[in-house]
Parts: structure tokens; sequence; C-alpha cells
């Protein structure tokens, strides 16, 4: 018999409307699973499972939120050392953005 959480099963279910985002989660598992927990939490030797579930959704959230703003600012950071001055052939300083444009121009005006 596989362990008790194993038993448990988690569904999650999202939907979007115009201004939230939801998500509605289910926890199953067998109701024998919890008659000790049920036990111990009415004569108050331990809380409820439901707020440490709230804690554990909360967290997950904000790792995943600052998982995103992490990727977007390391992309930020690396956008803005490729925009750094180099000097091209010519000796001239320019940045990456504008050698770009520049290395454009030149193969455009060979090509006509």
């Amino acid at each position: 018999m596989p362990p008790k959480s194993e038993r448990a099963k988690v569904e999650v279910k999202e939907s979007s409307t115009a201004e939230v985002r939801r998500f509605d989660i289910s926890l199953t598992a067998p109701l024998s699973d919890f008659q000790l927990t049920d036990l111990l939490r009415q004569r108050g030797v331990i809380s409820g499972l439901e707020g440490e579930l709230k804690q554990a959704v909360k967290q997950a959230t904000e790792g995943y939120l600052k998982t995103a703003e992490t990727l977007i600012s390391g992309l930020a950071s690396k956008a803005s050392t490729d925009k750094r001055p180099r000097s091209n052939s010519n000796g001239d300083t320019k940045s990456s953005a504008s050698t770009a444009g520049s290395k454009t121009v030149a193969t455009r005006e060979t090509e006509t």
C-alpha cells in the first residue's frame, strides 16, 4: 500500500477574467488517512491542515512570480550590456545597436 502522501490527489483548475486569475485547488485523500490528525486537532495538539495549505499555496505563488521577475531582470541586464559602446573596424565607437544598423546599411549598399 502506498504511503498516505502518495494516496492524496491534487487537481488544479485555472480560469481567468479580465481582472482576475483564479486557481481552484482540490485535494482528495481517503478519510481514514486523516483519523489521527483529526483526533489531534480536536484535542488542540495540532492546528488544521487549512492554514498549512494556504501558506504552501502563497509560498508557491510568490516563488513562481519571483522566478519570472528574476528572468526578466536577467534579460534586461543582458540587453543593457549588449548596448555598451565598442569600436568597429574604422576605430569609431558605437553601440551594438548602431553598429548592427551600420552593417545592415553597408550590406545593402554593396548589394545595389
